[in-house]
């Protein structure tokens, strides 16, 4: 009996090293999604204390707030255009930074740099170059004859949005080069030779071996930029904090308007959940039909 007691210590020995771990992973992680979940079918509010189970008639709310359903096409807008764009302007600089030979290392350092800074730097430096007053970005426009006069790109609803995805963009795009020069090396050179040697030409070796070998990677950032930007906070409240007159307001702003200046905590929980949902289905419709395609 003894023996066997000690057998079972030793098997289950590597628990006690991994408990700490887990109990942390726990109150970090588990515990505020436990409490959003349980506080979405609640009446939780700042002000009035003591929470009541309310089913839900948070949901019910929100879906018929006309705000919510603005936010969420405001929110796929934002996320879409600037997952294509990054995508589209990583892939560019990826394929010209292969071909250069000099300085190719301190050319990707810099192109990396706006990682390196946070957000409310880039914010409010972006705010400052778009500036109608004293913006570089008016006056460089204004010498090359693109606008007659000055605008204020991020303080008008016809450009807001546009100017703070052109910002999302110039932040993103290093990181998908970064990869996708990673994904460039892992394909067979002699994939390339083979296509010379059948005659392709540039574009042909570009659509036939470089995409396909890109396909996987490509996939994997797509994925986790579109997690990533959909649940983006920062650059749109930092640069315009959801205006001109909601112009730019985008679920997680909606949500914390909801919460923080309505104080219904409750409601604000229920958005959160319907955010997760609609992640939820665009990642696996996405994962899905990329499934379909390489079973083709």
């Amino acid at each position: 009996m003894t023996t066997r007691l000690f057998a079972a210590f030793d098997r289950h020995f590597q628990l006690l090293f991994i408990l700490p771990g887990l109990l942390c992973l726990v109150g970090i992680v588990a515990y505020p999604v436990v409490w959003n979940l349980v506080a979405a079918f609640t009446n939780a509010n700042l002000i009035y204390e003591g929470w009541r189970f309310t089913g839900l008639d948070n949901f019910r709310l929100v879906l018929a707030d006309a705000e919510f359903v603005t936010s969420t096409f405001r929110t796929l807008v934002w996320t879409f255009v600037s997952v294509v764009l990054q995508l589209f302007v990583g892939l560019v600089a990826a394929l010209c930074l292969e071909k250069v030979t000099a300085g190719r290392s301190l050319l990707r350092m810099a192109l990396i740099v706006p990682w390196a800074f946070p957000a409310i730097i880039m914010a409010f430096a972006w705010r400052y170059m778009l500036d109608a007053s004293y913006g570089v970005a008016n006056y460089f426009m204004m010498i090359l004859g693109l606008i007659g006069m000055p605008h204020a790109w991020l303080g008008e609803t016809g450009t807001a949005m546009a100017a703070l995805i052109a910002m999302n963009v110039w932040f993103g795009f290093p990181f998908m080069m970064v990869a996708m020069i990673a994904g460039l090396q892992t394909i067979p050179r002699e994939l390339y030779e083979a296509a010379r040697m059948d005659g392709a030409s540039p574009w042909q070796e570009f659509l036939y071996v470089t995409l396909p070998g890109l396909k996987g990677i490509v996939a994997t950032l797509a994925t986790l930029r579109t997690i990533w930007i959909f649940n983006n906070f920062e650059f749109p409240y930092l640069t315009t904090g959801g205006g001109p007159i909601d112009a730019t307001t985008t679920l997680p702003i909606y949500a914390f308007k909801v919460g923080w200046t309505q104080y219904e905590l409750g409601r604000m929980a229920a958005v959160s959940v319907l955010m997760l949902a609609i992640l939820t289905v665009t990642t696996v419709l996405y994962l899905r039909l990329l499934r379909e395609e390489d079973d083709a």
